[in-house]
């Protein structure tokens, strides 16, 4: 009986070794979401992208979670947290904002893979996501996703460029404002040298003179005002001009 038992261990333990290894982490399997039904509707806001893209190509793609869905532009979102700063960046430019609240990095592939910028055909891409993985990621896992969605922007859009913005300091919750650091610190050392991919790790533009959380450019620890928008604006001002 024992030796049968022990027999059965040893027989396992190679696929117990190796399942953490080899498992995929959910940051590249491609999956739809509605963690923020109480605001939006995650599935109608992704057939507008659809219809948007219908009326012809744009010049500029902003993809993400939250942070660029409140921000301003078309598709209309219910909350718009800076019209002025938005209308001011884009001056000149057409542009369609594909920020979606509650998004995580797996969100957003199935988003591209499901045809969201196949009409928009933008020449540049701004990508911000990965805050909402931080609490259920590694580091790691967050940049392979990021790089998982760069490949699937590229095999759609060989000629575009895309600009990865690095996770913006947060302060809530208190357990994972270290955190995005980290993440920026894989994207930097990853992503350096790609083509048509430029990551920027835009964190000070949110910090105050001491390198802490300027609480003055948040509406609640970790979206932007519309002083916090303006900031982000600046910073943004020469990758959409280029």
């Amino acid at each position: 009986m024992y030796r049968a038992l022990i027999f059965a261990l040893l027989s396992i333990a190679p696929t117990l070794a190796q399942s953490p290894a080899t498992a995929k982490p959910s940051t590249v399997t491609a999956v739809t979401q509605d963690r923020d039904k109480a605001i939006y509707d995650w599935a109608k806001r992704h057939e507008e992208v659809i219809a948007l893209g219908k009326k012809g190509p744009v010049d500029v793609v902003m993809i993400g979670d939250s942070i660029l869905h409140y921000w301003a532009g078309e598709p209309k979102a219910p909350i718009i947290r800076g019209a002025v700063s938005w209308s001011t960046l884009f001056d000149g430019k057409t542009v369609a904002n594909l920020g979606f609240g509650w998004d995580r990095v797996e969100n957003v592939l199935w988003r591209v893979n499901n045809r969201e910028l196949a009409e928009l055909k933008p020449k540049t891409v701004v990508l911000l996501i990965g805050t909402n993985n931080l609490e259920f990621n590694s580091a790691a896992e967050i940049r392979v996703g990021i790089q998982a969605v760069c490949s699937a922007i590229h095999k759609q859009l060989p000629e575009c460029t895309i600009h990865v913005l690095g996770i913006l300091p947060r302060t809530i919750p208190a357990k994972i404002k270290t955190l995005p650091a980290a993440v920026n610190n894989e994207l930097h050392q990853h992503l350096s040298g790609a083509q048509r991919i430029h990551f920027h790790d835009l964190s000070s533009v949110f910090l105050d003179e001491e390198g802490h959380l300027n609480g003055k450019l948040f509406s609640d620890g970790l979206h932007p005002n519309e002083q916090g928008y303006e900031r982000l604006a600046q910073a943004l001002r020469p990758m959409i001009l280029r």
